[in-house]
């Protein structure tokens, strides 16, 4: 049966389940776990890809990569101006994801800085000479309490995390990891699954000159220290949210890790980040419609202690998404 609003049957969904707690699980995999032809679910999931229900990435967690500092920042533009500034900051390297949006800002941006330094040469450089800026407001990121690239409810965990990361318990065998620093093999390896999340291991071996194991053994160690997850993007729209909000909420100072525990239990909500500025956390969420939104408005926030007030900015266009953090020479 096809659903009427995302043009997707079970099997699709079903796919779509699969490669959320893995996505770069083979299509062999895929077929097993489902019980479906092998040759079914590469058709189906070759147009998944080819019509971008889904997009393959890589999350690599940004201090890994020697990003200390993140922001979210909130443009608002001269009349007319909007396009060409959301086009503008999308050209720029730091700027990672890009929106223009309905509400307090026109643009909202989020970008990946080395440190404070670099945040400010960025903001006085780039921001302060992109024509039609009229003003700007910066909200530093303390602390990302999720997040998750799950837009289908399914039998595995959501693919979230606190990116504050937990140090196991001395002794405990099960989690016990040293980390490793990144070397050049293992950044290459990055950058190559930048450009095909989904390359088999095989083909990275070839591409970089490594032994297959030795590939295989690099991803499973990045993956089990947290550095890298094989994720896929979705995309909302085309399954069945129309709705994509950003969220700014002030809360009283000794509630704000609380509210945001709270707030990413609900699987309409994304992403957390605790920050500087006007706002004490910023929410994403991708919602059905507008009655789902103002549910959550109504009983989420509104039965959630210590908020004083929050700002909803409806998303009207995705300029630019990118989980690329690396220079690589397919991007």
């Amino acid at each position: 049966m096809t659903s009427e609003t995302t043009g997707l049957d079970e099997v699709d969904l079903a796919i779509v389940h699969e490669l959320q707690s893995d996505g770069r699980r083979s299509v062999i995999d895929i077929a097993k776990a489902l019980r479906v032809n092998r040759n079914t679910v590469s058709a189906k999931l070759k147009r998944l890809l080819d019509e971008r229900f889904i997009t393959p990435a890589i999350h690599v967690n940004p201090p890994e990569l020697g990003y200390h500092t993140s922001a979210t920042i909130g443009i608002k533009t001269a009349a007319g101006a909007m396009d060409s500034v959301a086009d503008r900051m999308a050209s720029l390297a730091n700027v990672h994801f890009v929106f223009v949006c309905l509400g307090r800002y026109d643009v909202i941006v989020w970008c990946l800085f080395p440190n404070q330094d670099e945040l400010y040469v960025f903001v006085t450089n780039e921001l302060g000479s992109t024509p039609g800026v009229i003003g700007t407001e910066i909200m530093v990121n303390l602390g990302m309490k999720k997040v998750s690239f799950v837009l289908l409810n399914s039998a595995h965990p959501p693919t979230s995390y606190d990116c504050q990361r937990k140090q196991p318990n001395p002794g405990s065998a099960s989690i016990a990891l040293e980390r490793t620093e990144l070397d050049e093999v293992d950044l290459a390896i990055i950058r190559e699954l930048q450009c095909d999340a989904r390359q088999p291991t095989a083909a990275l071996a070839r591409t970089l000159g490594l032994h297959r194991n030795t590939i295989a053994m690099r991803l499973k160690r990045l993956s089990d220290q947290g550095t890298v997850s094989a994720v896929i993007a979705p995309n909302p729209t085309a399954l069945g949210y129309q709705v994509m909000v950003a969220m700014g909420i002030s809360v009283l100072p000794e509630a704000i890790d609380a509210a945001a525990l709270r707030l990413r239990s609900s699987a309409n909500i994304h992403s957390v980040t605790i920050c500087t500025g006007r706002y004490d956390i910023m929410l994403w969420g991708f919602f059905h419609d507008h009655e789902e939104l103002c549910g959550f408005m109504r009983r989420d926030l509104g039965q959630t202690p210590g908020i004083r007030s929050n700002e909803a900015m409806v998303i009207m266009q995705v300029k630019k998404m990118s989980f690329s953090y690396l220079e690589a020479s397919c991007l």
